[in-house]
Parts: structure tokens; sequence; C-alpha cells
């Protein structure tokens, strides 16, 4: 009897793993922070900044601190419980695009620059030039490699890679979408939103970006940034019927 409750617990661990709703905070136009779960297209509002638009958004993997850059290129902290920012400083160059790497480093686009931020200071450090005019995201996949959203013509943005140490970048493709603001990923997938309130699927190998549906609550996407993945309720549901089953053979 055990080892079957024991095999079940685990079974019920693997489909939590295997079923996480995926979640991110966009940030729009109005300073407005939106949670928004990609899995079912729906988002809850948060709160506003208090400070304007967010140009945008990103979420430090090590202190699950989110944190915001402004038009002015000031540097905020974010509550993700009201969406009200603190002041840090500023980073005295124009920048759009905010992501963290694994150890917490943040990067920053702006212009056809790459930059590192200090969390303490707000300032920006140039990396190097990216050759390419950043539309408004940055995002890492598992792998380390960083991709860009940068301005391309009237047929879309583009999907660039950049080098972390001299900030170069490479030329991907045609995302087929203009003013994707907001990246993100999900496991392999990129995902892109834009200021024309859509969500996409972004292949990193052809640049190529399927729209996928128009955003919960249609957020005019300004940033977008990771957030923890949540198990689905019924899962929790299931992994708590394991637990109680778990519970009542000690007794």
């Amino acid at each position: 009897m055990k080892q079957r409750l024991l095999i079940f617990f685990a079974a019920t661990i693997m489909l939590i793993i295997a079923n996480p709703v995926y979640a991110v905070f966009i940030a729009d136009g109005g300073g407005n922070l939106y949670d928004y779960d990609i899995a079912t297209n729906n988002s809850s509002l948060i709160g506003n900044s208090g400070v304007g638009a967010w140009f945008d958004i990103a979420m430090n993997p090590v202190t699950n601190t989110l944190y915001g850059i402004t038009g002015g290129e000031e540097l905020y902290s974010i509550d993700t419980d009201s969406g009200y920012g603190t002041d840090i400083g500023n980073a005295g160059s124009f920048i759009n695009g905010l992501v963290f790497d694994t150890n917490g480093q943040l990067y920053g686009s702006g212009n056809r620059n790459l930059y590192t931020i200090d969390l303490n200071s707000g300032s920006a450090t140039s990396v190097g030039s990216t050759g390419y005019y950043s539309s408004g995201d940055l995002a890492f996949d598992t792998s380390g490699n960083l991709y860009m959203s940068a301005m391309g013509n009237s047929s879309g943005d583009l999907l660039v890679s950049l080098d972390t140490s001299l900030g170069t970048g490479t030329l991907i493709g045609n995302i087929g979408f203009r003013n994707v603001y907001g990246l993100s990923f999900s496991g392999t997938t990129l995902y892109g939103f834009t200021a024309g309130k859509e969500t996409l699927a972004i292949d990193t190998d052809l640049g190529t970006g399927s729209k996928l549906f128009g955003n919960g609550n249609n957020i005019n996407a300004y940033g977008a940034s990771d957030a923890a993945p949540v198990p689905e309720p019924a899962t929790m549901l299931l992994f708590g019927t394991g637990l109680a089953g778990l519970r009542r053979k000690k007794k």
C-alpha cells in the first residue's frame, strides 16, 4: 500500500510540473500593470504605476523583484501587488527594453545600444552597438541566448540575436508584426506582445511571428516580463488529494 501511495504522489508531482499556467506581467501605455495568463488569454489589472507609462519591465529571477523604466530614463522597482513604482535612479540613456539574466544582471536596450544597468543607482553602462534600433524588449532563452525586437519597416519589426559581451546584433528575420514592445519565453517558445493588442508566438530560428489571439483586456503592451509559473487549479486539487491519502495512511 505504501508503495502505491508513493507512486501516486510522484505521478501527481509530475502532473503539476507538466501543466503550468504560464503567466507574465504586461505594462500598457497608461502605466497600468496586468497579470496575464497566456494559456487562457485572461488578464487582471493589478494597478497603476503612479509615474506614467513603463517603457519596459523585467523580473529579477534572483530576488523576484519587478523593475520598470520610464520614457524619462528613470529606473523603478515595482510593487507587484499594487503596480506602484519606487524610484531608484536615472539611467542616463534612453532605454525601452529590459531583461535580467539568470544571475540577476539587468540588461537594457535603447536606440542602437545594449547596456548593463546598476540596480542600486539606476545608471546604465554601454556594452556596445547592436546595429539595430530597439523596438521595445529583450528576452533570454534557457540556453542564455539574448534576443531583441528591433525596428523594421512597414512589414513588421525584426528579431535580432545579441552578443552580451560586445552588444553586436545578428538579424534572424522579420516578425511580420509591428510594435512588438514585449517579449517573454515559456520553455522554448518565445511570445511577443504588441501595442496593437496582439499575442504572438515567434520562431527563434526564422524570426517569424504567428498571431495567437488579441490579448485579454485588449492591452496595448508597452512591455512584458516573466512571472513564476503556477499550478493549474485542477492539479492543485489533485495534489491535495494525494497528500490527504498519505495522511490517512499514517493514522
